[in-house]
């Protein structure tokens, strides 16, 4: 179950990744929008700043979950660890994280 949990754990994180990835890519393409530098058909008009700290906020969050997922496989994660992915999985709706979260619980049973 210890091998499965940390399948689960690199799977999510790649999903995590992604999401990182997309969010700065927003964040350009917001910035953009704002500064009028795109053309007006190319951006839709409810991109401004609200969307632009959402998904600042989204960068950030995937940042730091990329970086406990790190500390928790270097630390042979605990069961205090895998309580916290299950809790960050519901929040952010990756199942991987949960059931992740799940095997390490069984396996530290």
């Amino acid at each position: 179950m210890e091998k499965a949990s940390k399948i689960m754990y690199t799977i999510a994180n790649i999903f995590t990744w992604i999401v990182a990835i997309i969010a700065i890519l927003g964040i350009v393409l917001t910035s953009l929008a704002i500064a009028n530098v795109l053309p007006p058909e190319a951006h839709p008009e409810n991109l401004g700043v609200g969307y632009l700290v959402f998904l600042i906020i989204v960068l950030i969050a995937a940042l730091v979950t990329i970086a406990l997922v790190r500390k928790a496989k270097s630390d042979n994660s605990s069961k205090g660890w895998d309580v916290l992915f299950i809790v960050l999985g519901v929040l952010g709706t990756n199942p991987f994280y949960i059931l992740g979260g799940i095997f390490g619980l069984v396996a530290r049973r």
